[in-house]
This record gives structure tokens, sequence and C-alpha cells, in this order.
């Protein structure tokens, strides 16, 4: 076949435009994979699952005995070792984290709606402060696809059970009072009841949330009468089943989660809230019963004899010598009797039995990352909501308090360009970890951040910035007194690098100035030292600041 070119056209084509189109086709395709990025800067794009282990009542002691955490998120990453609750208790401490700010901002006080806080109040507060506008809607709404299995706020589930918080995919949450119950529970799973062990023991604990939420007690006595009439016959403590131990369930809905999402090309957000090794305090409540047989939580029979042979911690402040210097709440508190350390003791033996179960469920998770080969690409955060006071103080079992022991809580992150192996000790903040998981996710908050993002000091890249820390307590933790809860009083106050000055807000002006450095454990006050009086001035006005602060001026 011949084709001829005269006039440049062959077979009725025009070939000049034909080559034209081609070469502007061409340069087009080539423009268009210059703009693309590499595959290795599409990977650093694409948004990382992100995992939050939160315990209950852990204190940095407790790592010790917890080898997978030691193991696959410690050694993997970074250890914040000054990491600070500035209201240490449970409810305003979960909702600074679910916020990202401080309990005067979001305006949760208290563990209790009657007190100003707990989840009807974050529920029922107006505009953008109440639960629609935290941190599982705004992952949510950025493509997350997000679970919440564990502990919520405190008496979530006593004035509807079948309720799901907006915002999260996947819903496991335990229902108020048998939250603290390792044996006899309920959980909320998708808006549909799972009871676990004795279910009419479960029915008890939730209905004395009930009754204490729709009638809050005023007294003392209000509360025995309201408890006593719950509990009858107040020696029976449910059924004590194995295989439902709460540690373990909430974990095994946990690792499914993974298993399932994990391999997706949608991201993840798993809050995983367990209730361990806070106390069961149900059955233990404000010493009305002996309580179940065993400590104070009861541990796994699988660790039940683990920890037979070590010690409780002794610190000089243990059991304290002299506490009058202490504040009026604290000045007047007896030495512990042989009988109450000895039980302190039974009950921290206890609480590692129950740190050691949630320790086992870490290595779930981590093992189902591992096998949809997510886990070097997943960030892992671990924490605790605040810590425990176990004898320091003559304090038999406490938080609340803003001494050191319950203050200080574990932080650790692992994660994509996390340096492993690293411990800062520069000052970290519970609404920081708020802020630096939006940071993971590179996704906006909906309020004003109190905290700062750690991420940039997780990866070397810059270092955490000299600040002082707001404490704080807005409301008592009841309205009334009990044996143990007389001490639980409102204050306000800072942490520096150096001291820590507490103001409590009762009564007459009581305070305290501890020097960090000097009295790591806290036995002098110093704060009626005529040679500290521009100190305690000083660390007032700061304190005072900080009480009031918002956004940056928290940081």
């Amino acid at each position: 076949m011949r084709i001829r070119v005269e006039g440049c056209r062959g077979d009725g084509v025009n070939w000049p435009s034909v080559v034209f189109a081609s070469a502007f086709v061409m340069a087009l395709v080539a423009m268009f994979v210059a703009a693309m990025p590499a595959k290795s800067k599409v990977r650093k794009l694409a948004r990382p699952n992100i995992v939050v282990i939160q315990t209950d009542d852990s204190i940095r002691g407790d790592l010790a005995h917890m080898p997978n955490l030691r193991r696959l998120i410690k050694h993997g990453g970074t250890d914040y070792s000054n990491y600070v609750a500035p209201y240490p208790l449970c409810g305003p401490a979960r909702a600074s984290f679910l916020t990202g700010q401080l309990s005067h901002n979001n305006k949760v006080l208290s563990n209790f709606r009657a007190n100003e806080g707990g989840h009807y109040t974050f529920k029922n507060l107006p505009g953008k402060l109440n639960q629609r506008n935290s941190l599982g809607p705004w992952l949510h709404r950025a493509g997350y696809r997000t679970a919440m299995i564990g502990k919520y706020l405190n008496e979530y589930g006593a004035l509807g059970r079948t309720e799901v918080p907006p915002g999260w995919n996947y819903w496991a949450g335990l229902l108020d009072n048998s939250t603290y119950d390792y044996f006899n529970y309920a959980m909320n799973i998708n808006g549909k009841l799972k009871y676990f062990g004795d279910r009419d023991y479960a029915e008890a604990q939730m209905d004395l949330a009930t009754d204490l939420a729709n009638n809050p007690p005023t007294s003392f006595p209000g509360l025995l009468t309201t408890f006593c009439k719950t509990f009858d016959p107040c020696d029976y403590f449910g059924t004590q089943k194995e295989k439902i131990y709460t540690v373990d369930v909430g974990g095994n809905y946990a690792a499914r989660f993974v298993k399932r999402n994990a391999p997706k090309k949608r991201p993840f957000f798993l809050y995983y809230s367990t209730p361990g090794p806070h106390a069961e305090d149900t059955n233990h409540a404000q010493g009305f019963r002996k309580g179940a047989p065993g400590p104070d939580p009861r541990p796994p029979a699988r660790y039940r004899h683990t920890f037979d042979k070590v010690p409780v911690p002794k610190p000089p402040s243990f059991n304290e010598a002299d506490v009058s210097d202490k504040a009026a709440n604290l000045k007047n508190l007896p030495l512990l009797t042989d009988e109450q350390v000895e039980e302190i003791g039974d009950n921290y033996r206890g609480r590692l039995g129950a740190d050691r179960a949630v320790d086992d469920q870490i290595g779930k998770i981590v093992k189902q990352l591992k096998r949809a080969k997510e886990y070097k690409k997943t960030y892992i955060v671990f924490d605790s909501d605040n810590g425990y006071l176990q004898g320091e103080h003559r304090l038999r079992s406490s938080k609340f308090l803003p001494y050191e022991n319950s203050i200080r809580i574990p932080l650790l992150m692992r994660g994509p360009g996390i340096r492993a192996g690293k411990n800062l000790k520069g000052p970290a903040m519970d609404v920081d970890v708020t802020k630096t998981i939006l940071d993971m996710a590179n996704v906006k908050p909906g309020r004003v951040m109190d905290g700062i993002s750690l991420l940039p000091s997780a990866k070397g890249k810059r270092r955490l910035p000299k600040r002082n820390i707001p404490l704080q307590a807005m409301r008592p933790l009841l309205k009334f007194y009990t044996p143990i809860t007389a001490f639980d009083q409102p204050y306000y106050g800072v942490r520096t690098h150096r001291y820590k000055y507490i103001h409590w807000t009762f009564d007459a002006p009581n305070i305290e100035l501890y020097d960090l450095k000097k009295d790591p454990d806290e036995l002098e006050n110093l704060a009626t030292d005529p040679a500290k009086a521009k100190k305690v001035a000083g660390l007032e006005a700061m304190a005072l600041r900080l009480s009031e602060c918002r956004g940056s001026n928290c940081r």
C-alpha cells in the first residue's frame, strides 16, 4: 500500500492534525504525571489509624508490671514522664480529653449532674459546649470510622440505657453503676443492651445510678438509705465468671474492631477506655459494706497470685508522719493503722492484676494491627484519666487531690515518625493529647484548644515549651460529706518546673507550697515561711490567671 504525502493528505487523513493532537495529549499526560506526588509522598499524606488506650486511675509505677505496654509501645515510642491531669477526677478529665479544653472552659465541673458534671451535663450543655462538638464527631465528620469501647463519662446510661452519643460508628459503652463491677455489668452495644454475669445484680447497680441521678441525696444518711434499698441483701455481690472479666470483654471488642477495619482504606479511630484498674466502687461504696471477698479491684484468676510478693510502694509520703502543715481538710487525718496498711497492700496487688489484664488487651490489639500490616502505620496512645493515692499523706484510696501520685500519670505514644525509646521530661497535660490526635489526623477542632500538639516533640522536631500547668478542682466530689470523701474539696493552683502552689477555696484561705526539686514527696508546706512570701504572691497571681485562661493563654 502506498501513502501519498503530497498536500499532506493520505487516505483522507489530516496527518499534521493527528500528530499535533497526539503530541498535545502526551504533553498533558506528562504534566499530570509530573504533578502527581511520588508513591512515598502518597503514603505520607494518607491519614493514619489512631488507637487510644485509656486506663482508669493508673499511676506511672504501674508500667513496670505491664510487659506488652513496655515492649510494644514504650520501647518503640516516646514516654512523657512529666504528664499531668490538671483536674484528677474521672468525669472532668475525660471531658477534657474529649474537648481539648480545661474544665473551666468545657463546663463539665464534676462527676455528677447534681454537681454540674457527668455525662448528662456534657450532653445538655448549650451550643458548642455539648458532646456533639467533641473529638469523636470531629474525626467522624473528617472521614474516620470511630469506635468507643468501655467507660464513657460518669452516669452514662443512668437516664437512658440505649442512648448512643453522636459521632461514633461503633459503640460499646458500659452502663453506670455497673461500669465498676468486673464480673456483673451491662453494655450498650450500638443501641442494644447486653448483660454479663448476674443480670439482676447488674440491674441493681444500674437502678442505683438512676435513683441517684433522678433524686440526688443531699446528705450521707440519704445516700446510705438509697444504697441499702437497692442492694438487699447487702452481702451479695453477683457471680464471678472469669470468661466475662470486664477488661477482657472490652479488649475483645476492641481487637475485633481493629480486625474488621485495619485492612480498609478508610482510617479508624479507636478509643478503648477500659475501667481497669479502678476500684469496684459499688462493692465497697463509701464503706457501706465490707465488700466482695478479695482485693478491690478483683484481678482475673490468671493473675490472682502473680503479685503476692510485690510490696505496696512506700515513699516518704506514705502514712506521712506529720500532716499538721497540710490544709484544714487533711491536717487532722489519723495515722493509718496496720490493718489499713495491709488492706492498701492487698488492693494494690489487685490493681496490678487488673493492670496486667489491660496489658493483655494491648497485646491483642497490636496483634490485629500486625496481622493487617498496619502496626507501623498506626499511632497508638496510652494514658490514664488520672492517678491514684494509696497511702500517701495518710490517704487510703483517693484521687481528686492535687498531690503528685494523683495528678502525674503515664503517657506513651508510638507511630509513624515518632522517636523510639525517648523519655521527654518537659511538662505536658491531658488537653495536649486531644490536640495531638487532631494533628495526627490533620483534622480541625470545633473549639478553641487549651493544649498543644505533642506530635512535633514526639518526632524530635521541636522541644516541649517551658510552661506552667494549671491545677483545678471546680466542685467538691459530693455536696455533702461521707467518711472517705470529706477531704475532696475545691482548689485552684499551679505547677511550675520547680514549685507547686495550691489554694483551697473552702472556709478560710488554706494554701500549700512545695519545692518539688528539694521535696518531691510534698512533705514540707512552705506557704507560711516569711522568706517565701514573694513567691507565694507571684504563684497566687499566676494560679488565678490560669484558672480563667483560654486557648493560648493556658499554654
